[in-house]
């Protein structure tokens, strides 16, 4: 039976060393690679990591940049962090490759469906970089693109020490309420902050399911499409 392919959705936090100033962890970079490994036995898998932990293009400060220019600089940040990924997977012994939406042949591979398509199938790790190669669209919104593109019909998104979707933010609000399960009409309705609302539409017109998880657990990408952990489940039910 063919495995079934899904997209792993993360923020550029989930690589940031936590003890210092350094913008990568290579714990957390191992801890990944290590995760992406052991899925990888039963999903084919695309991944999107974002560039927060080194450039955010949307908070830049705008009498320094122009939006476009900041965003592209952020989108750059991305592949940074996806060369990373990369390099740690293929030390542990995995087959990987970084497509770029942004032309840069040296480093990365020029995203052409057919051949992600094909690594896919050849059991390689695909590390999609650069965002949707446009300024003005949130890696959010290229997951969503990348998973039905390849004709995923799951993305997990990580996000970093909340367990799910809430009402309001758990950090600033002790009374917000976590969700189980949520369809898609009901995060457009009540503007609930999952992914951007770009992403949302597009994955509700594709059938698309989110998995939301708490990526600063231990082996949480796992747990969670394992159902050991808590998550919020999206759909269009």
């Amino acid at each position: 039976m063919a495995k079934q392919n899904i997209i792993v959705k993360l923020s550029g936090a989930a690589l940031k060393d936590d003890n210092n100033d350094s913008i990568l962890s290579g714990e957390k970079l191992s801890n990944l690679a290590k995760q992406l490994i052991a899925l990888s036995k039963k999903y084919n898998i695309g991944i999107i990591v974002g560039g927060g932990n080194i450039w955010r293009g949307q908070a830049a400060n705008a009498k320094l940049y122009d939006l476009d220019q900041a965003h592209y600089m952020g989108m750059l940040a991305t592949v940074i962090n996806s060369i990373a990924l990369k390099e740690v997977l293929k030390r542990n012994k995995a087959k990987a490759i970084v497509y770029s939406l942004i032309d840069m042949p040296k480093v990365a591979a020029t995203y052409n469906l057919d051949n992600v398509k094909e690594h896919l199938q050849d059991g390689y790790i695909c590390i999609f970089a650069a965002g949707t190669g446009s300024p003005f669209f949130s890696t959010d919104t290229g997951a969503a693109l990348h998973a039905a593109e390849i004709g995923a019909k799951c993305i997990l998104v990580g996000k970093d020490g909340v367990d799910g979707v809430y009402s309001a933010d758990p950090k600033k609000d002790k009374k917000a309420k976590r969700f189980d399960r949520l369809t898609y009409d009901e995060i457009i309705k009540r503007d609930l902050k999952v992914m951007d609302m770009t992403s949302i539409t597009f994955c509700k017109a594709n059938n698309i399911n989110l998995i939301v998880f708490n990526n600063n657990q231990k082996d949480g990408i796992l747990k969670a499409i394992n159902k050991q952990t808590k998550t919020t489940i999206v759909e269009n039910k």
